[in-house]
């Protein structure tokens, strides 16, 4: 958890691009903010996410945390996108060098989905949070967001 903590603790203004798709076939574009705290007892990372962009207001809202036995970072996530509300990602985050990845897996209509969130290019003054998202087997970039590290955030 100290590692996660350090990495991404603070007010992160936000860029996110999303990439060109049935439910956006021009794309879209927003501007926000994350922020991330440690939780209770600094055994949990909490974000709390808003932007707003041409597709309306997002607001979302992480919890994270180092399950030992499963040797993975939890992850619950929760946002106003619509049902179900919050999801657990499948197969939780963890390091892959300098890149912290996320794996989730569902099925839709009898085939099966997969995501990929990866936290690259993470320094104390920014990091960049790529999404790459579709059917198993071919999944695309579905959206990036560019994190700076607010003025007022240390």
């Amino acid at each position: 958890m100290a590692r996660l903590t350090k990495a991404l603790t603070g007010t992160w203004s936000i860029t996110f691009r999303r990439e060109p798709s049935v439910q956006a076939p021009k794309g879209e574009t927003a501007k926000g903010e994350e922020v991330w705290r440690p939780g209770p007892g600094g055994f949990s990372l909490m974000e709390d996410y808003r932007s707003s962009g041409e597709l309306g207001k997002h607001r979302g809202l992480e919890v994270t945390w180092w399950d030992e036995a499963a040797r993975m970072y939890q992850v619950l996530w929760c946002d106003n996108s619509g049902p179900p509300g919050c999801l657990m990602i499948k197969h939780g985050m963890n390091w892959e060098g300098d890149d912290l990845v996320a794996r989730n897996e569902w099925q839709e209509d009898g085939k099966t989905f997969v995501s990929k969130e990866v936290f690259s290019d993470i320094t104390p003054r920014s990091f960049k949070q790529t999404v790459y998202e579709g059917e198993s087997g071919g999944e695309s970039k579905f959206f990036t967001i560019f994190a700076l590290k607010a003025e007022s955030s240390h």
